[in-house]
């Protein structure tokens, strides 16, 4: 089911899937992304097949749960419930205060964009593994991690171990 969040600065019609998508999971846990998608879609123009975004808000909006890490930390990787990826974590680290927003969208046949993906905070490339994975997934996820912070993990697949 398609929800319309608005338009885009040249009058391009932006939805996002609220169901069954990564966009649609972090809107739930976090409604006020969709206010914040919506502000933002009027002051970017969105041209090509694909876009991937960080837009600065001018003003605090939350806080980034993907933080750099050092030796000193302590990591392990993990798959969230109903992914097929491994994520890389770090225990007792505190989220960024940031201004920032992520986005990356796909245009349709329709020539309308869907939002497929949403988060608060800086740009990152996406997990090694995954099928979008960039040159730059293993170097960036190699000094960053996700804070651990309540996620349902698959158990059997929690190790200290790198799977990438």
């Amino acid at each position: 089911m398609k929800h319309l969040i608005g338009q885009s600065r040249n009058g391009i019609q932006v939805y996002t899937q609220l169901i069954g998508s990564p966009a649609g999971a972090r809107i739930a846990k976090q409604p006020q992304l969709l206010t914040l998608a919506k502000e933002l879609f009027t002051k970017v123009a969105l041209r090509g097949p694909e876009v991937r975004l960080e837009y600065d808000m001018n003003r605090p909006v939350g806080y980034d749960f993907v933080v750099e890490t050092s030796d000193k930390d302590i990591v392990f990787y993990g798959r969230l419930l109903k992914d097929e990826v491994y994520t890389r974590f770090v225990k007792n680290s505190k989220a960024q205060p940031t201004q920032y927003i992520m986005v990356n969208l796909v245009r349709d046949s329709e020539n309308n964009y869907e939002l497929s993906d949403i988060r608060l905070g800086n740009l990152a490339p996406p997990r090694p593994g995954s099928t979008d994975e960039t040159a730059e997934s293993k170097q960036y996820w190699a000094s960053h991690a996700l804070i651990l912070d309540g996620q349902p993990l698959q158990l059997q697949t929690v190790t200290k171990t790198c799977p990438y």
